[in-house]
């Protein structure tokens, strides 16, 4: 019986000092830890299936290899498992470990410590909300905080290329900036400034609203194509309602556009809703283009979307 005691004992005592039996008998809890710069950081390492003691665990700082385990810069818990560093900054970035070593036996857990990459603004909004009335103009401005940054800009998902459609890009003062004229109920939604940097990016959103015009411009036709020396007239026209007065001719004038701005004033002529502007037969391929009206109401002004002619030369 006595024999059958001493056997338990031995065995027992070996059960609780077999570190070359388990693996992974030491690891790190938290191998890559949360950092925030000027906060504590705690790495902890776990033993499993055996005891040690304080002074069986050692610390190391990888880059270059150094024992920190009686650092003043560090603080170790009694147990020497939970390595603190009191404030986290760049500095302190490293690789660690701690080493723990038991009957000759030695096993380690290593740490990553490292601050986030910090996130550089590139762009803000100069206004994060903007608003417009269907048929004028409305400007989406996105300052740039760098200076060597590429801007992009999309709305509700599509890309925006300055010259297509009623869309212009083009960069003042500082700012980055993209303008519908005229503005359509389309053009409604959420509109993204993207910045690309040296190795970073950034953009930010702003929204647009719009509501219907109280003046609505109708092309009859888009495209109008005449011929030179053609007897017969070549008429743009435009229907023109309002919920807020009845205008007349004087207040609708056609305009030839010229790099997609207003270039050329012509007046109009009225037929009940509908205004129109006449080529007769003295037209000439020079007058081939775009043309717009613009309408005046009780002091605001809108414009139509444009109408395209195209006059051919005469055989």
């Amino acid at each position: 019986k006595q024999w059958y005691q001493r056997r338990v004992a031995i065995t027992a005592g070996e059960g609780d000092c077999c570190p070359t039996c388990l693996a992974n008998w030491v690891e790190a809890v938290n191998p890559t830890p949360d950092t925030v710069n000027g906060q504590p950081v705690e790495l902890t390492c776990r033993v499993n299936g055996v005891e040690v003691k304080k002074g069986a665990v050692k610390w190391f700082k990888l880059e270059p290899l150094k024992d920190i385990t009686k650092w003043k810069m560090y603080d170790v818990s009694d147990d020497g498992l939970t390595l603190t560093i009191p404030k986290m900054e760049a500095r302190m970035e490293n690789g660690y470990k701690c080493v723990v070593t038991k009957n000759g036996k030695t096993a380690e857990g290593t740490f990553e410590v490292a601050l986030p990459d910090e996130e550089i603004d590139l762009v803000e909004a100069v206004e994060d909300k903007v608003a417009f009335v269907e048929g004028g103009k409305v400007v989406l401005r996105c300052k740039k905080l760098e200076k060597k940054i590429k801007i992009q800009w999309t709305c509700n998902g599509n890309e925006m290329v300055h010259g297509e459609g009623n869309v212009k890009i083009r960069t003042k003062n500082g700012n980055s900036e993209l303008e519908f004229k005229p503005a359509k109920l389309s053009d409604k939604g959420t509109c993204t400034c993207s910045a690309e940097g040296l190795g970073t990016t950034d953009s930010v959103d702003i929204q647009v609203g719009g509501v219907e015009n109280e003046v609505t411009i109708t092309p009859k036709v888009t495209e109008l194509t005449c011929k030179q020396g053609d007897a017969s007239s070549c008429v743009i026209e435009f229907d023109v309602t309002s919920t807020i007065g009845d205008p007349g001719a004087n207040d609708v004038k056609f305009w030839k556009l010229k790099d997609g701005e207003l270039d050329e004033k012509s007046s109009s002529s009225k037929e009940g809703n509908t205004f129109s502007r006449v080529f007769g037969q003295w037209k000439k391929p020079s007058r081939s283009g775009q043309y717009v009206v613009v309408v005046t109401v009780k002091g605001k002004t809108y414009q139509s979307e444009p109408v395209t002619l195209t006059v051919l030369p005469k055989d």
